[in-house]
């Protein structure tokens, strides 16, 4: 099965449940509202903020070394329904690869697909279950 085959059946999956699970949720609660924005993208020199899994020269409070950037984008969720998300590309510059993800704030990510050393992927965001609204900053580590 292609890899743009399995994101598909993953979304479509999520959609699912959500839709069969929050029906009456929805309708109770009301619609979620998501904004999703660009963040300033960080790169060499700049504060880290927050430790990258899996990339040992990403630490927070630390500069970012020299060949990295991190491409941001800001998700606010105000929950209306109780599965709802948003779906966020992230693309690195020319010659450089994605390494990991990172937040900042309280939204949350789910990476349904391997993305280590591919230029572009598609992520899905979403808040803590616990949260009716949840802003937060998803950073891709690109080098």
């Amino acid at each position: 099965m292609s890899k743009h085959r399995r994101l598909a059946a993953a979304v479509g999956c999520l959609a699912a449940v959500a839709a069969a699970g929050t029906g009456a949720a929805i309708a109770a609660d009301g619609a979620t509202q998501i904004q999703v924005q660009a963040a300033p993208t960080l790169g060499p020199g700049q504060t880290a903020p927050f430790d990258a899994a899996g990339v040992k020269a990403i630490r927070r409070g630390k500069p970012i070394p020299s060949g990295y950037r991190l491409i941001g984008q800001q998700v606010d969720i105000t929950r209306g329904a109780k599965s709802a998300g948003a779906a966020l590309t992230f693309r690195c510059p020319e010659g450089k690869t994605l390494r990991s993800f990172g937040v900042v704030g309280n939204a949350g990510f789910l990476a349904p697909r391997d993305y280590v050393r591919h230029r572009q992927t598609t992520i899905v965001s979403f808040p803590p279950p616990h949260l009716a609204q949840a802003t937060g900053t998803v950073y891709a580590v690109c080098r």
